[in-house]
């Protein structure tokens, strides 16, 4: 609603004109009331709305034999954030970057002021022209255990060469806060064709010092194909991430896996969260196509593990531009999970041709069982890339995109970000506007479309929520994209 301490001088005027009357005062009250101060006046609805949140990413200082060939704008995209579980001040920030015109590398934030202020740094050792083998890092992934160890992980892309281009599973690990970091270690490195290995994710163990787990999807490739047929890898550490066992396969549907997450209740069960389908496909307007979201558990620290356990099923959809109808890379496999206790949480967006929906599922036994999923958001407007996290008091958070603001005669495609908070375990939200607009049109090219990220960074905090996320122009300000953090409240 329009409020008096926008325009109290004015207002102070109207009270002063009312009580001197006559025909001047009664011309006063009503040129006052044009200005907004007639309490008469209409109520004006506006969207509740969190602080602005504060741009993060920038300027880097990257060594002598990558700064000479720094791109003027170094488009970062796809955060993940993590918190201390000792220490809820220190929070961790990771994200692509572009660090020369044709190689890609991850920036690393720490902040140790819960989000005040950021000390960014180039992931060291990665890149060929930082000693590194790789010419491409993608899908940066970061979480902190118990003892402070930090770990970072990503698929990384070495030089092609004859034999074929080989992408591998890295892990580079902080023993000090983020200060220094250990060579990155390699999970596994697969030549494309036959294999590839792709979006992976990791978890420090909160209970066990030194123990964190990573998994991700292993495709089957044939020149020519797009690949569709994948498995399920993991690996461990308990050593701090120096050593890793040798990765094993955990799970073939002879079909297509992705999204998979991590996670642990209070009781120690291990969780791999996952959506699956006969096939994910990336093209526009996909026909309606069923898929579930899976989850397995482990009682052992990831040894063996369930079969898998069915969470939620829906109708797999994409978003696209709705003033060109061009694709979007929003997809229905973008699916995120969090944990709280023994709860689980997952949530999936679905586009449709007359409105789009993002809904939650949760568990209160450690995955076992499901309750019929409850919808979250509801509109016409297209709705996509849900982030889900859960506080330190229960509280259930997340953040989303959405093109509600979007006019068909805008030259822009102005997106807004979104935030929606339960504190009743998903049964009813309350809706906030976190940032936004932006033109999603402005962000760097990439196949399917603009790219900001396959995901956006969420995380519980003792009092709310660490959120790491992408704008384009005009709000981003070191280039065609900037990171953003908002420490939320409630």
């Amino acid at each position: 609603m329009r409020s008096c301490a926008r325009t109290s001088r004015l207002c102070r005027l109207r009270y002063f004109a009312r009580k001197r009357g006559g025909l001047k005062a009664a011309w006063l009250v009503a040129l006052l009331a044009v200005a907004g101060c007639d309490n008469s006046a209409p109520a004006q609805p506006t969207e509740a709305s969190l602080p602005p949140p504060t741009v993060i990413s920038g300027s880097l200082q990257l060594p002598a034999s990558c700064a000479g060939q720094a791109p003027a704008t170094r488009r970062p995209a796809e955060p993940s954030v993590a918190v201390d579980p000792s220490d809820p001040r220190e929070l961790v920030a990771s994200w692509l970057e572009t660090q020369s015109p044709d190689r890609v590398g991850i920036t690393v934030a720490v902040s140790q002021d819960g989000g005040g202020s950021w000390r960014r740094s180039p992931l060291p050792s990665l890149l060929t022209c930082a000693g590194g083998l790789y010419l491409h890092a993608s899908d940066p992934w970061v979480s902190i255990g118990g003892d402070g160890t930090i770990y970072v992980s990503a698929v990384a892309i070495q030089p092609p060469a004859a034999t074929g281009t080989a992408h591998d599973i890295v892990v580079s690990v902080s023993h000090d806060h983020g200060a220094s970091w250990e060579a990155p270690v390699v999970l596994e490195s697969a030549i494309a064709p036959p294999a590839q290995p792709d979006k992976e994710a990791i978890l420090a163990d909160p209970r066990r010092p030194g123990s964190a787990y990573a998994v991700w999807s292993e495709y089957r490739v044939t020149p020519g194909v797009e690949p569709s047929i994948d498995r399920v890898m993991f690996a461990r550490t308990s050593d701090g991430g120096r050593t890793w066992s040798s990765p094993s396969a955990i799970y073939s549907g002879n079909d297509e896996t992705q999204e998979n997450q991590l996670l642990m209740t209070t009781g120690g069960v291990l969780l791999d969260v996952f959506v699956e389908a006969s096939s994910l496909p990336g093209i526009p307007h996909p026909p309606p196509l069923p898929v579930r979201i899976r989850v397995m558990r482990s009682t052992n620290q990831g040894q063996t593990w369930s079969t898998p356990i069915d969470a939620a099923q829906f109708t797999y959809t994409n978003a696209v531009d709705p003033g060109t109808g061009n694709q979007l890379r929003f997809f229905g496999q973008d699916i995120t999970a969090a944990a709280a206790g023994n709860a689980l949480y997952v949530a999936w967006f679905e586009d449709h041709n007359e409105f789009s929906t993002i809904l939650v599922a949760r568990s209160e036994d450690a995955g076992l069982h499901w309750r019929a999923p409850r919808v979250v958001v509801r509109e016409k407007a297209e709705a996509f890339l849900p982030t889900i996290a859960v506080a330190g008091d229960a509280t259930v958070g997340l953040l989303w995109f959405d093109f509600r603001h979007f006019t068909s005669t805008s030259v822009t495609l102005s997106t807004d970000v979104w935030f929606s908070s339960s504190h009743d375990r998903g049964l009813h939200w309350t809706e906030r506007h976190a940032a936004g607009p932006f033109d999603l049109r402005s962000a760097p090219a990439a196949r399917f479309g603009p790219f900001v990220g396959d995901y956006m960074g969420l995380c519980g905090l003792p009092d709310g929520f660490a959120a790491a996320f992408i704008q384009a122009k005009p709000p981003s300000r070191n280039g065609s994209t900037d990171v953003f953090f908002s420490h939320i409240t409630g």
